[in-house]
């Protein structure tokens, strides 16, 4: 059994891309992958509430590679490319029964992708009886995330890997090892979160209005490095005030989005000390902090069309029990 975290991005999301610095953390939803080797080649893959899939390794053109007979391949293209990377790299063409289960709903911007992908490296490679290097599993995750999606970033990976606090900026990540476990208050919109496609229109308004974006995305890091400093030195209310401010500028950068918005009010208004998005936005989730008033937020989070989940950040990464 090896499992991974989910993450949030505290502070920075789309200023990252530009150069400014950016905090993502671990948080303690996890996914969890058991994996067990087949006595053919046979490869059966059942995802808690996302589907199943049965098929058989084969080689091709000097590769092992899956071939689907029945079942989600689309929903469980993660899965499959980083069984075949993880094959590849050890040289096996082993088949496996895969159990999967997550506390991170696909598509929700809580890096359930990074979860799985380190998660399932892991666990394959344990049952063929290698013990790959933290390096090694994160490069297997990010790869298939590259193969899947044609574009991916090594923060979700890393954070799946390494657990705790990360700070992102440019091509330089900094683990933080000050900052506290606090409690976190997630709201999830349940729409899915394109990233993609929202970092392109963030491209787009910089383009266009550049004396506009720039500033924003200035200030985005600004209040990131100021975060940190906050979050070191336990002051709670500034922190709060901080995410406020990070989630004007990026309705600024008209990245949140109506059930967003309606869900980060309607925490401040229960008592959260700051409220955001966290990722991408357009949908997807926003988290609140308040370490007094979880029970309130939750309620109304709830009721204003929202699931509330509650976790704690700075969560360990990488487990690998096998």
């Amino acid at each position: 059994m090896a499992s991974s975290p989910g993450q949030i991005f505290l502070f920075g999301e789309h200023a990252v891309v530009y150069g400014y610095p950016a905090l993502a953390t671990a948080i303690n939803m996890r996914t969890e992958v058991q994996a067990e080797l087949g006595s053919n080649n046979k490869i059966e893959i059942h995802s808690q509430g996302v589907g199943k899939l049965e098929g058989e390794v084969k080689e091709v053109n000097g590769k092992w590679s899956i071939k689907k007979k029945s079942g989600d391949s689309e929903k469980l293209r993660f899965v499959t490319e980083v069984i075949q990377l993880t094959l590849n790299h050890i040289d096996r063409g082993d088949g496996f029964r895969i159990y999967i289960k997550s506390d991170l709903p696909p598509g929700s911007g809580l890096g359930s992708s990074s979860a799985v992908t380190t998660a399932t490296a892991a666990a394959v490679s344990s049952a063929l009886g290698k013990n790959l290097t933290r390096e090694e599993i994160s490069d297997l995750a990010y790869n298939s995330e590259l193969e899947v999606q044609g574009a991916a970033s090594r923060t979700g990976v890393n954070v799946a890997t390494y657990g705790g606090f990360l700070k992102i900026q440019e091509s330089e990540k900094k683990s933080l090892e000050r900052l506290p476990k606090l409690k976190i208050l997630i709201g999830y919109t349940g729409n899915y979160s394109n990233t993609g496609k929202l970092v392109g229109n963030v491209r787009g308004l910089k383009e266009s209005r550049p004396t506009i974006v720039n500033p924003i995305l200035k200030a985005i890091g600004k209040a990131t490095e100021s975060g940190i400093e906050s979050l070191e030195e336990g002051n709670l209310e500034r922190v709060g005030i901080l995410m406020n401010a990070n989630q004007s500028l990026l309705r600024g950068l008209n990245v949140s989005s109506p059930h967003l918005n309606d869900l980060i009010q309607v925490a401040r208004s229960s008592g959260a000390l700051g409220a955001k998005l966290t990722g991408a936005g357009g949908g997807g989730c926003m988290i609140a902090l308040s370490q007094e008033n979880i029970d309130r937020i939750s309620k109304s989070i709830s009721e204003a069309g929202g699931e509330p989940m509650e976790a704690k950040i700075g969560a360990e990464g990488l487990k690998n029990d096998q």
